[in-house]
């Protein structure tokens, strides 16, 4: 069964490339579409090139989306700007789903797919109609530990790795794990049934978009499940890192990217008081993380957290001219 394998590419080409070449020659029914986010670089040409593959603009997959299946194995999507991780993988589905490719796998460029991993997610899925998505054992990659196994939800909007940091052989020793939560990393599902979801939600700019895919399947009672024989490394944040730059005004503006996602987002779940009271909850846990990984210091923190609040409390999502200016330094108005 052929089956999509979308990958969303920003000024990433070397990554890119590497992710390609560990699996599109070992697993002939994944079919690769690539969307470019407007790199700057030559991305488009030197992927297209590697893959022999067709090349679209996003208005013509918008307005009239192909059946290439007879003739092209492989798709860029030249998006011309930065859509956002969302909204790139979302372009991606369309077309997928307008091929008629029943399996999508959503795959983050910066990884490296061990043999027949994306085929056990596939046909994991096949087999059991009543799993909604699969996901590997996502290795750090270059050492033999864990990164995660997907996770688990937890209260007051949290969730919680299984095995991150474990070494790779005790997640090989349980065959399947159960899991409310999954990143965006890697990840198969039925393409049918994210495309009527309308696939990710495009409200945050980069981020929180596994975290609320995760919260809508586990109110519809949606299962997950880890495959630990299915193994891809991960250069971890090496996207964000791109956006953020390796300064510490960068880190800090990383973070502040994150809670500013994860306060809009809870606010607009529960509403008004119940948004107060989880924040009465959250924001002790919260201090304590940022100071402890001394990416906020106690001088700077009420100015971080009044911020953060003030941000959080009347805007409704994050769009690339806030990402962006955050990037920058700069506050939003």
């Amino acid at each position: 069964m052929k089956y999509a394998v979308i990958i969303v590419n920003w000024n990433g080409c070397d990554d890119t490339l590497a992710c390609l070449d560990s699996f599109v020659a070992a697993s002939p029914n994944a079919v690769p579409i690539v969307i470019d986010n407007g790199s700057a670089d030559d991305s488009v040409a030197r992927i297209t090139a590697a893959l022999s593959a067709l090349v679209l603009t996003a208005a013509e997959v918008a307005a009239a989306p192909m059946d290439w299946r007879g003739d092209t194995s492989a798709v860029v999507i030249a998006a011309g700007e930065n859509l956002g991780f969302a909204a790139g993988c979302n372009l991606g589905l369309r077309l997928a789903n307008a091929a008629g490719l029943a399996v999508c796998v959503f795959l983050n460029n910066d990884t490296v797919v061990e043999a027949q991993a994306l085929d056990l997610l596939v046909a994991r899925l096949a087999a059991d109609p009543g799993c909604c998505v699969t996901l590997p054992m996502i290795t750090v990659d270059g050492s033999d530990r864990i990164w995660n196994c997907g996770g688990a939800l937890v209260a007051i909007g949290l969730r919680r790795y299984h095995l991150a940091g474990r070494p790779r052989a005790e997640g090989a020793a349980r065959p399947e794990i159960a899991c409310s939560f999954f990143t965006g990393c890697c990840f198969a599902i039925r393409t049918p049934m994210f495309s009527q979801r309308q696939g990710f939600s495009e409200r945050f700019f980069f981020g929180e978009e596994d975290f609320e895919l995760a919260l809508w399947m586990k109110d519809r009672g949606l299962r997950a499940v880890c495959l630990t024989a299915a193994v891809v490394a991960h250069k971890v944040s090496a996207s964000f890192s791109r956006a953020a730059g390796a300064s510490t005004q960068g880190a800090r503006a990383k973070v502040f990217v994150y809670y500013l996602n994860r306060f809009i987002h809870m606010r607009l779940r529960l509403g008004a008081v119940a948004w107060v009271l989880w924040l009465a909850a959250c924001l002790p846990y919260t201090i304590a993380l940022l100071l402890r990984t001394r990416v906020v210091s106690w001088r700077g923190m009420p100015g971080f957290m009044a911020r953060l609040l003030r941000c959080a409390s009347r805007m409704d999502r994050v769009t690339r001219g806030n990402f962006e200016a955050l990037m920058r330094g700069q506050d939003l108005q």
